[in-house]
């Protein structure tokens, strides 16, 4: 592949997870577009493939109608069609996400507070649908310099801030990596890695179990 070719394919990249826009987040401001969202930036699905992995009340007409608004706003693309079988003559169509969603604090201040425990819930269950398929697959401990570790703490106003720029930061430099990753990827051929990366940083329930820093501890 020729270096234009891996910086146009570093720019695909790129936009798939550009911040999202008002426009988005009048996409996600219902749950079962959010979970639509979430499964076709895993797979290629369609409607009727998103009812039955969800069951309940979600029927694939009204999946449909879902998956239909979404395409008009731009956050899904069709990616093939299938007949026959089941279909009984008609066509099954297939979709993608085109970007993942990430909210700059406008957007995700404009999102009610009901929405924003949605968006949380789903986010947070993924993640761990991606914890538990690694530990199933056994690639979790495979790598001896993985990293797991997490820590309760009590913190003040500025510390509470630092600590969310600098996950802030960490977070940004994940995403120039992969840019940068996916651009050396184009141009080596080399088998690329899975990875799944999880951040949080969140305040805790007053009575939840923390450790308290005595002083004389953090100055001596």
């Amino acid at each position: 592949m020729t270096s234009n070719a891996a910086e146009t394919s570093a720019v695909d990249y790129q936009a798939s997870s550009t911040v999202v826009s008002q426009r988005l987040a009048k996409a996600l401001a219902h749950p079962l577009r959010i979970q639509i969202l979430v499964e076709t930036n895993k797979r290629p699905m369609s409607a009727t493939e998103f009812a039955n992995h969800v069951g309940g009340s979600v029927s694939p007409s009204k999946a449909a109608q879902h998956f239909r608004y979404l395409e008009r706003l731009g956050c899904l693309e069709p990616v093939g069609t299938k007949t026959g079988g089941k279909r009984r003559g008609g066509r099954e169509r297939f979709y993608r996400a085109i970007q993942r969603s990430l909210f700059d604090d406008s957007s995700w201040h404009s999102l009610p507070s009901t929405l924003q425990g949605e968006v949380a819930s789903v986010t947070f269950s993924t993640y761990l649908e991606r914890v538990a398929e690694a530990m199933e697959a056994g690639t979790f401990n495979a790598r001896q310099d993985r990293h797991l570790t997490w820590i309760a703490m009590h913190v003040d106003q500025e510390g509470w801030d630092e600590l969310i720029r600098r996950t802030d930061e960490l977070f940004d430099f994940a995403l120039k990596l992969r840019i940068q990753a996916a651009m050396r990827l184009a141009r080596s051929g080399e088998q690329p890695i899975p990875v799944t990366v999880g951040y949080a940083c969140f305040e805790s329930p007053k009575g939840s179990e923390v450790s308290p820093l005595e002083v004389h501890e953090a100055t001596s």
